[in-house]
């Protein structure tokens, strides 16, 4: 019966979110070309090189050779695969939903398994230092020193809700043994050359194209929630929520509360109206702490690259949630000890300033990774030498 009633509620909820659309096409069309913009000024360029990026690494193997080297870090800090570090340094750059896809990909490549891909998303999937310093802190406001605040308080809440999350499940997981075992170091060297079938240029033109296909999924998110949201405010519905939840005495006042509300659907609206309060500790802590959960568009976003994968969204909500937790806790504790004096003019970047970031510190990443691999191809080849000559 229950799910017979569910099944109504969806045609009739869309049958009535068209008609308003209908029936507001003005509002409804500045918040769509709202979204666009925002999705071309701030996400566009802040992650199709990293997506192109991490594309490329995924289908050149390299995140064998990274599994096998962050082993020693990964597996006893967080109970995870050394493979997984690529979805950490990814998403900690560039930000969500990257950590999320690079989660799906190793899922779907069976270099993961189900409980570690689980564990990984309790703390890779985050938003990314340009939006938070240079978006939230310098561009909403004013003060950069809020940003690098918000992004030391997400990355704590991230590592304990990590560290948390490194208990899910573990009797039932060999300790979350990865599905597919290490071969050691110099043997992934020599298994990942005897695989290398596909032409460099086929590699790139897929994880271009691939990057692309993404872009323009988040593209629909951003813009579908941006709708959503101001039908719920052309409805009154955030009104009447933010009604109730002050008459149930929620603490903040209805400023505050409405910029939460306006923040757990879409976090850059809800960060926005959050910014135009005033930088007190309540509204810089609870802004601190919804960027950490991203928003139910990011939630959106992230479900829908794992949608192929036996994650359970149920327990990743949960885990965002207890991050948010982690993050504000931090947030409020470190906060007398911050100095947020503004020190030189604000300056918020524009799409191409976030293009070139975003391209170089990616750049640096895959440098880094690719130095390390070739480091270790010396390494094995000199050791081959060796056994050689004896």
């Amino acid at each position: 019966m229950e799910k017979k009633a569910f099944l109504l509620i969806i045609p009739i909820s869309v049958l009535i979110f068209n008609a308003l659309i209908i029936f507001n096409p003005t509002p409804i069309i500045l918040a769509a070309r709202a979204g666009a913009i925002l999705w071309f000024n701030n996400v566009l360029p802040s992650l199709l090189p990293f997506m192109i990026g991490t594309n490329i690494l995924l289908k050149l193997g390299v995140v064998n050779f990274i599994g096998v080297m962050l082993e020693p870090i990964m597996r006893p800090l967080f109970g995870v695969s050394g493979k997984g570090a690529l979805a950490l340094a990814m998403g900690a750059a560039s930000g969500y939903p990257i950590g999320a896809q690079v989660c799906a990909s190793l899922r779907e490549d069976g270099k993961i398994s189900q409980v570690e891909t689980q564990r990984l998303l309790s703390f890779v999937n985050n938003s990314g230092p340009l939006f938070m310093i240079g978006a939230i802190g310098a561009g909403m406001f004013g003060n950069a020193r809020i940003g690098y605040f918000i992004l030391v308080s997400n990355l704590a809440g991230a590592i304990l809700s990590g560290v948390l999350f490194k208990f899910y499940r573990r009797s039932r997981v060999e300790d979350g043994r990865s599905e597919k075992k290490s071969r050691g170091l110099f043997k992934e060297i020599k298994y990942a050359e005897r695989n290398k079938h596909m032409p460099f240029g086929k590699i790139l033109s897929e994880s271009i194209l691939g990057a692309v296909q993404s872009l323009l999924l988040i593209a629909g998110f951003i813009i579908f929630f941006s709708v959503l949201l101001k039908i719920l405010e052309i409805t009154g519905v955030i009104d009447i929520a933010t009604g109730l939840l002050y008459g149930l005495g929620v603490p903040g006042g209805r400023d505050l509360i409405g910029g939460a509300i306006y923040g757990f659907f879409e976090i850059t609206n809800g960060a926005s109206r959050l910014a135009e309060l005033g930088a007190s500790r309540g509204v810089i802590v609870l802004c601190a702490a919804l960027v950490s959960f991203g928003g139910m568009s990011i939630f959106s976003q992230s479900i829908a690259f794992l949608s192929k994968t036996d994650i359970k969204p149920s327990i990743f909500f949960i885990s965002k949630l207890l991050n948010a937790v982690f993050t504000a806790t931090v947030g409020f504790l470190i906060y007398p000890l911050w100095n947020f004096e503004i020190i030189a003019p604000a300056f918020a970047p524009g799409p191409v300033n976030k293009l070139v970031f975003s391209t170089v510190i990616c750049a640096m990443v895959i440098f880094a990774i690719l130095i390390t691999v070739f480091a270790a191809n010396v390494s094995s080849a000199l050791r081959n030498k060796k056994m050689g000559d004896y």
